[in-house]
């Protein structure tokens, strides 16, 4: 018996590490953590790139579940860069119960949550407790995220947004003209990180719960992001995309 687990364990482990070495593509699996959103990018060196974690409890368990399945299917052993939006319990609440499961080495937000509060307070504390044992970055609109074969930048971050474009000059916005913002006051999703992705003559762009007002910051009176191919969106269908 000892020798048929030995024999099946040797087997997943190249079965993992083939995966590794034949992937050419830049895979995006897009995770149902039904609340938020969570995307895990792997690049064709098998880099990997984690945006959101899932539910509180009770979801946490089943979104962390999910998450491993995509994991698996991609076939690598760490989250090399875990990038939270913003501190909602739909896209950070499954944190604690995934960094059981597989090591995560770096972390990327916004900075300071601005809605404490009794229910994520508890897990913006076991947060700090693990960003504390790796590297953590605090972003800002027009940083870029190191990942092998990608262009990853950051085009909003704390209630900011990318000021000028990326790649020439930014083009008049035509879906800007009937739109007012609104009088309200910020909350986290407006602090979303948003990232703009590029691979080869791919581009997609994800922006978490970014608001209209802050959407409209980014991309009107012109746009400042250019063509996207994939437009990768928050939970809240009405705000992301609008200006694109």
């Amino acid at each position: 018996m000892r020798t048929t687990v030995l024999v099946l364990l040797i087997l997943v482990l190249c079965s993992a590490a083939a995966v590794a070495q034949t992937r050419k593509t830049l895979d995006i699996y897009t995770i149902d953590v039904e609340g938020g959103n969570a995307q895990l990018f792997v690049t064709p060196s098998g880099e990997s790139v984690l945006i959101d974690t899932g539910n509180t409890p009770p979801g946490a368990v089943r979104d962390a579940d999910r998450i491993m399945e995509a994991v698996k299917d991609a076939g690598i052993k760490q989250i090399d860069h875990l990038i939270i939006t913003h501190f909602h319990g739909d896209h950070i609440g499954g944190l604690s119960e995934l960094a059981k499961r597989i090591p995560i080495k770096e972390f990327f937000d916004h900075g300071p949550n601005i809605q404490p509060g009794p229910q994520i307070d508890p897990v913006m504390q076991q947060y700090a407790e693990l960003y504390g044992k790796a590297k953590h970055t605090v972003v800002k609109p027009g940083d870029k995220i190191q990942v092998a074969g990608l262009d990853w930048r950051i085009v909003s971050a704390a209630g900011e947004v990318q000021k000028t474009p990326f790649s020439g000059s930014a083009r008049a916005n035509p879906e800007c003209a009937n739109y007012k913002p609104t009088d309200i006051p910020k909350t986290e999703d407006d602090m979303s990180v948003g990232s703009l992705v590029t691979f080869g003559k791919f581009r997609t762009v994800h922006l978490g719960d970014l608001t209209l007002n802050r959407q409209f910051e980014l991309m009107c009176p012109a746009n400042r992001l250019g063509t996207v191919d994939l437009f990768l969106i928050g939970r809240h269908g009405n705000v992301n995309g609008d200006f694109l």
